[in-house]
C-alpha cells in the first residue's frame, strides 16, 4: 500500500512540473509596449566611404511590408504581431536590437535603403546565429523569424512549435498515463 502511495505522488507531482514548464518560462519575457506612432530615424554610414544614409519611418515601414512580411523570406506571420518592430528595435523602441545592428552593418556594407538592399542585407544575416535558444542550441536568425521569435532577444522564445515537437510531447504525456496506469495494475494484483 505505501508503495502505491509513493507511486501515485510521484506520477502528480512529474504531470504537475510538466503543467508549469510553459509557465516558468513565459515568466522570464518582459511586458512588451506597442511602438510609437514614428520609429526614430537610423543613419549609418556607407562601409569605405564618408557617405551616409538614414533609415526614415517610412522605409522602416517599407522593410516590415516587403521583407519580414513577405512570405517569400519570413513564414511567420509578423504583420498581425503589433510589436513586430521589435524585430529590429529594443524594448524602447529608440534604438536597435543586436539582430538590428547586424541588419544595419550589413545595409552599410550594400549601400542606400532601398528595398532590394535590404532584401540583400536581411538575406545576409538570416543565417547568423540570433540570441534565442531552442531546446538548448542557438538557432539562426531565420529560424527564430520563422518560429515567431525576435532574433535580438535572449529572452524571446519561439511561439509556433513544429509538428514533431508537438507528437513528442503528446507522446510523452500519453506514456506518462500508460506508466500510471500499467503500475497501478501491477501493484494492485491479486497475490
Amino acid at each position: 500500500m505505501k508503495k502505491i502511495q509513493v507511486l501515485a505522488a510521484v506520477a502528480f507531482f512529474s504531470v504537475f512540473l510538466i503543467a508549469l514548464a510553459p509557465a516558468s518560462s513565459a515568466a522570464q519575457t518582459p511586458t512588451l509596449t506597442p511602438p510609437p506612432a514614428t520609429l526614430p530615424s537610423i543613419t549609418y554610414y556607407i562601409n569605405g566611404t564618408s557617405t551616409y544614409d538614414s533609415i526614415s519611418n517610412t522605409q522602416w515601414q517599407v522593410l516590415f511590408q516587403d521583407v519580414f512580411n513577405n512570405h517569400n523570406f519570413v513564414k511567420y506571420n509578423w504583420s498581425q504581431n503589433l510589436t513586430e518592430d521589435l524585430i529590429v528595435f529594443d524594448l524602447s523602441y529608440t534604438g536597435l536590437n543586436p539582430y538590428g545592428n547586424a541588419l544595419i552593418v550589413s545595409l552599410s556594407n550594400i549601400g542606400s535603403p532601398t528595398v532590394q538592399n535590404l532584401s540583400k542585407a536581411f538575406n545576409a544575416t538570416k543565417n547568423d546565429l540570433s540570441l534565442v535558444k531552442s531546446g538548448g542550441n542557438a538557432i539562426t536568425n531565420i529560424q527564430a523569424l520563422n518560429g515567431g521569435a525576435y532574433p535580438g532577444f535572449s529572452w524571446s522564445k519561439i511561439t509556433v512549435k513544429s509538428l514533431s515537437a508537438e507528437y513528442r510531447d503528446a507522446g510523452i504525456i500519453v506514456a506518462l498515463i500508460a506508466v500510471t496506469f500499467v503500475l497501478y495494475f501491477y501493484f494492485n494484483r491479486k497475490k
